[in-house]
């Protein structure tokens, strides 16, 4: 079930009123793009969010994701979790806070909702991790390139991707540490109350390196690299090594190489926006004033290939991921 079309009836089978009360409102939500259904539900006791997962996921697809939701809520890391329908896929959490991007857009809020989101994120590497499977990001990077690469309209300038890939894998071999993380980090992706920050759309958690929640957090952000790294520096509470420092921009530059993937696959024609070479992709920057103008859409095609373009401009930079 998707949010953009759905049945508030089914919906309401899965709003248990000795939970939630009388249900007065059910409004969806775009959150992200894995295809799940997320909807803002106000009943006689509060304010919830249910979200059915999207019917891409497997079985351990699923599981893994509620086992690692579960441990985060425990934890403070994600809302609390109020009821699970594991036969049909849904979760009721409290609602928390407003999405991260407002409260990136008020300088007073910008500082203290960013290192939140660091603690958060410490917080959660942090927890139990028995039982968790790894994801293997490089490998998850290969095949959503060999996916595109063939496809009319891919940037030619991007067809050495398999090489890069080859060079951040052997960097990431050097330090097999792996700790639960959410795998998704994108701003989007986060709630912020004012005090606290909120982890949500736990769809691909899993096992990977304590680096690279971090590394998708500030990738989407456009940070360059001496804030980036400062960042980490707060993540890790310790200065950084050469190979922290090389690890982490790696880990960067493979957040921005496999996101720029997903984001051309949403897109049913790449004619809709071409970069024949690097330069005339768009910068990440210059998308988000397009979308704070209201002149870019990310829910279409053309916001889409936005994006995408934007991601692998930085992951296919000479030197070291920039904006």
């Amino acid at each position: 079930m998707s949010a953009a079309s759905f049945d508030v009836a089914a919906l309401r089978q899965l709003l248990p009123e000795p939970i939630v009360g009388p249900v007065t409102s059910v409004t969806p939500i775009h959150m992200g793009l894995s295809g799940a259904g997320v909807f803002a539900v106000t009943g006689a006791r509060g304010e919830y969010i249910l979200r059915v997962q999207g019917e891409r996921a497997d079985d351990l697809s699923w599981t893994q994701q509620l086992r690692v939701l579960r441990r985060a809520a425990e934890h403070g890391i994600a809302p609390a979790i109020l009821h699970v329908d594991e036969g049909a896929r849904a979760v009721i959490s409290v609602r928390v806070g407003v999405p991260l991007p407002a409260a990136l857009a008020d300088p007073a809020q910008r500082a203290p909702a960013i290192a939140a989101v660091v603690e958060r994120v410490r917080a959660l590497h942090a927890i139990d991790p028995s039982g968790v499977e790894e994801r293997d990001a490089v490998d998850f990077a290969r095949g959503a390139w060999e996916a595109q690469r063939g496809r009319a309209g891919f940037p030619g300038w991007a067809a050495g991707i398999g090489a890069a890939l080859d060079a951040i894998a052997a960097v990431l071999a050097r330090d097999p540490r792996r700790v639960v993380s959410h795998n998704d980090l994108n701003p989007g992706n986060v709630l912020w109350d004012g005090a606290r920050a909120w982890l949500v759309d736990w769809e691909v958690a899993g096992l990977a390196h304590p680096y690279y929640d971090l590394a998708a957090f500030v990738t989407f952000l456009a940070l360059d690299t001496e804030a980036a790294n400062g960042l980490l520096a707060l993540q890790e509470r310790a200065p950084l090594d050469d190979g922290a420092r090389a690890t982490f921009a790696a880990l960067r530059q493979l957040v921005a190489l496999v996101a720029g993937c997903i984001f051309l696959g949403l897109v049913p024609n790449l004619a809709v926006l071409t970069a024949p070479t690097r330069a005339d992709a768009p910068t990440l920057l210059a998308c988000y004033a397009e979308m704070r103008a209201g002149k870019l859409d990310l829910q279409a095609p053309r916001g889409r290939a936005a994006v995408g373009l934007a991601l692998l401009r930085i992951g296919t930079e000479p030197t070291q991921p920039s904006v």
